[in-house]
């Protein structure tokens, strides 16, 4: 009798560590770094085509393949091109690469809300009106398609950012890098300590900002208590980061968030840059 006891004695113990690895696994919260060896890099083509007729959509409009498969069934004159896409809970980053011998540049835009121009040059609407974009360009609220400028095909690669705004119904707007000067910060939260400099550009437009920062080492940045989150890709170099209880390496191509009311710094050890811009909820829009 007594054996039989302690055998449902140790069932229950082991029932009750079973049911809290669970819930500790339930509460463990993904991590804020996304590493970009991580994240698959699709390929993708896009094609323009024209149609005509009665039983059809008329005018041009551009069809999209999405992965090896799709890929088999483009034309021969599709332009090709890479996307990966880092997911946070507050939204999302995509970095689409396209090269001169692959078509240039044409990517129909859907649900981005910020993009910035990492290399090269394109053309995409702002306000309903082709606008020209070149490397250190941001756009607001794009709209139309992302194309290569006219006889002006180059490796582009462009980091676009679905996102909130903090104003309703706010305008398209582009900032060009040339009206963004660079500016260091030398005191406060996010400046630099020891041999650490912090230097940043900041594209001001209506609902939300890009901030485009470069970092020399070695040395750490003061803690900083972001008031939204911050979504942000790095573009060169690596680093230390911690943010709450977790720390991270990172290098360019991974990807991270820097959640609302959560204490951060780096910790350079040598140069790098990023670009990042605020993740809050959507503001309502107006009726």
């Amino acid at each position: 009798m007594k054996k039989i006891l302690l055998t449902a004695t140790a069932l229950a113990w082991a029932s009750a560590a079973m049911a809290q690895s669970a819930m500790a696994q339930s509460l463990h919260m993904p991590s804020n770094v996304v590493p970009g060896a991580s994240v698959k890099e699709v390929s993708m083509a896009e094609w323009e085509v024209k149609q005509a007729g009665a039983a059809e959509q008329t005018g041009a409009r551009i069809l999209i393949a999405a992965g090896d498969d799709e890929l088999k069934n483009a034309p021969a004159d599709a332009t090709k091109y890479g996307s990966k896409t880092f997911k946070f809970p507050s939204g999302d980053i995509r970095v689409l690469t396209f090269k001169k011998d692959q078509g240039g540049v044409l990517h129909q835009i859907t649900s981005e809300t910020v993009i910035y121009v990492v290399k090269g040059s394109a053309e995409v609407g702002v306000i309903g009106k082709p606008t020209t974009i070149s490397a250190g360009d941001v756009v607001s609220l794009p709209s139309g398609n992302l194309r290569s400028r006219a006889g002006a095909a180059e490796d582009t690669t462009v980091v676009a950012f679905t996102v909130g705004h903090t104003e309703k119904n706010p305008k398209a707007a582009v900032v060009r890098a040339k009206d963004t000067p660079e500016q260091a910060i030398t005191a406060g939260p996010k400046a630099g300590t020891d041999a650490a400099k912090v230097a940043v550009r900041r594209y001001m437009f209506p609902g939300n900002t890009v901030r485009v920062a470069g970092v020399t080492g070695p040395g750490k940045t003061n803690p900083a208590t972001p008031k939204a989150d911050v979504l942000l890709y790095l573009t060169s170099g690596k680093a230390t980061v911690t943010i709450g209880g977790e720390t991270r390496e990172v290098a360019a191509g991974d990807a991270v968030r820097e959640p609302a009311g959560v204490e951060m710094f780096w910790d350079v050890k040598e140069s790098m840059s990023f670009v990042a811009t605020d993740a809050p909820a959507a503001a309502p829009q107006a009726k």
